[in-house]
Order: C-alpha cells, then sequence, then structure tokens
C-alpha cells in the first residue's frame, strides 16, 4: 500500500512540475532595435541581418519544393537580387548553386562548371554530363 502511494504521488509531482507553460513567445516574431517587430514567413530568406546596400535590399530569394521522377523531392531557392541571379538546389543534404547565364520570359538557364540547369515555367532540367533530371513543381506550390 505504501509503495503503491508513493508512486502515485511521485508521479503526481512530476506530472505537475513537467508541465510548465513555454513564455518564450512566438519564434517567427523578431524585435528590432526600434521597438518594432517584423513577421517573417516560413519559407522565405529575403530578410538579410545588415543590409547596407539599397540594391541588396530589394532583394528576391524565394524557395519552392520541386518533386524529380523518381518521387525525391528538392528545395530550389532562387536569388534574385541586382547584383547576382543564382539557383540553388537542395537534395540529400547536398546544394548545387549556379549562376544565371541566359535570361528568358518565364526561366533562365544557370551554368557552372559542368552543370547545366535550365528552368522554364514550372520545371527545372538539371544536366551533367551524361546525366539528366526533370524537376517538377510540387503540387500545391
Amino acid at each position: 500500500m505504501k509503495k503503491t502511494f508513493i508512486i502515485a504521488a511521485s508521479s503526481m509531482l512530476l506530472l505537475t512540475l513537467s508541465c510548465k507553460k513555454n513564455t518564450d513567445g512566438n519564434k517567427s516574431v523578431i524585435k528590432q532595435e526600434n521597438g518594432y517587430s517584423a513577421d517573417l514567413p516560413k519559407d522565405s530568406t529575403n530578410i538579410a541581418a545588415n543590409q547596407s546596400d539599397e540594391a541588396d535590399y530589394n532583394a528576391k530569394d524565394y524557395t519552392d519544393r520541386y518533386v524529380a521522377d523518381d518521387g525525391s523531392s528538392a528545395l530550389v531557392t532562387f536569388n534574385n537580387t541586382a547584383k547576382v541571379k543564382t539557383i540553388s538546389i537542395r537534395s540529400n543534404n547536398k546544394t548545387i548553386t549556379t549562376p544565371q547565364t541566359e535570361a528568358f520570359a518565364k526561366g533562365g538557364i544557370y551554368k557552372d562548371f559542368d552543370i547545366t540547369i535550365v528552368a522554364k515555367n514550372d520545371s527545372i532540367t538539371i544536366t551533367q554530363e551524361k546525366n539528366v533530371i526533370h524537376l517538377v513543381k510540387a503540387r500545391g506550390q
């Protein structure tokens, strides 16, 4: 009887002590030095910490999820600043980043060494030597 009472009392004590409310606040709100706060979108990386150049301030980075023919997925980030236009493709903890060499209405061609990436509308084709990978924008994006 004593053992049951001790076990029940200790479990109740642990239960009440472990259920503390997290008072850290919302992690997607950043307090700025002037007292105002800015909300950051989840999948956007367009706000840099210290922006010294106005061209960098108007940067447009956006990330979308693309799916390959075999079902594997990749995160594709387009970096469109006034100085640099690049594409970054991340899959299986590996990232390929290439600069844009040609631009057209709804896409562009990105080349770096032996990798050529052609982005058209909602599809991306990656070519490296004789290997070709087709990516299509995931549904709902």
